[in-house]
């Protein structure tokens, strides 16, 4: 076997390994949502007994990619693809954290007897984010530019509803004082979900940069022919 074909069968297992590590976090995160929405305290501890699994994934995988760089000094896109893959690695894992996060307020949303008989536009926001982080996840499987793209552009959405969010809980807690316990966790989770979005929104920058060499960064407003690959 040729040291190239060796490098790249390297590089197939370490993108295999990230859609794994994307799969089970996709997992983490649908359940710990479904787990506030449907006032499920033992499902959320369930994801909380059984964390860890992800950050095994990410130490693997960076480990794996690390050695990539310092034995076969990777160039264009090789080198992106070990990049990006490093910078996915680690929102996937700060998804995971967020997700942990979430299940810790669904318990002690669920534990309060006195709290709103409405979740607000919780439900809508996460909504938007599971559709953000899953989008993200299908712009780097199927190395789709343009997908990325949209991801990043959505993340206005969540930001203004997360802002709605803290209005609405802000004004309701002060009509009601006995249900600010509840309310606190309401707009833990809310911001919690926004920043899934942020995570999505990095991902979504890095698949671009992987298939076009453009950093997109704090620019997303700006048109770049993405349907074309970068050279090499």
């Amino acid at each position: 076997m040729t040291p190239e074909k060796h490098f790249h069968d390297e590089l197939a297992e370490v993108n295999d390994m990230l859609l794994g590590m994307s799969s089970l976090v996709l997992e983490i995160f649908d359940d710990a949502v479904e787990s506030v929405l449907t006032d499920d305290a033992e499902q959320a501890q369930r994801i909380i007994d059984e964390r860890g699994r992800v950050d095994s994934l990410e130490v693997a995988i960076e480990e794996r990619c690390l050695a990539l760089i310092a034995l076969h000094q990777p160039v264009a896109i090789d080198l992106r693809m070990i990049i990006t893959a490093i910078n996915i690695i680690r929102d996937l894992e700060r998804i995971d954290d967020i997700a942990i996060d979430i299940c810790q307020d669904a318990i002690g949303l669920h534990a309060l007897k006195k709290k709103p008989d409405t979740l607000f536009d919780v439900p809508a926001l996460a909504r938007v984010s599971a559709s953000m982080v899953h989008d993200a996840v299908r712009a780097f499987v199927k190395r789709d530019p343009r997908w990325a793209r949209q991801v990043c552009e959505r993340d206005d959405e969540a930001d203004d509803l997360e802002r709605k969010i803290h209005d609405d809980i802000i004004a309701y807690a002060e009509k009601h004082p006995d249900e600010v316990a509840a309310c606190v966790h309401l707009l833990t989770i809310a911001r919690a979900l926004e920043r899934i979005g942020d995570h999505s929104t990095n991902i979504g920058e890095m698949v671009v940069y992987l298939m076009t060499a453009k950093i997109i960064k704090h620019h997303h407003d700006v048109e770049t022919e993405d349907g074309a690959q970068a050279d090499g």
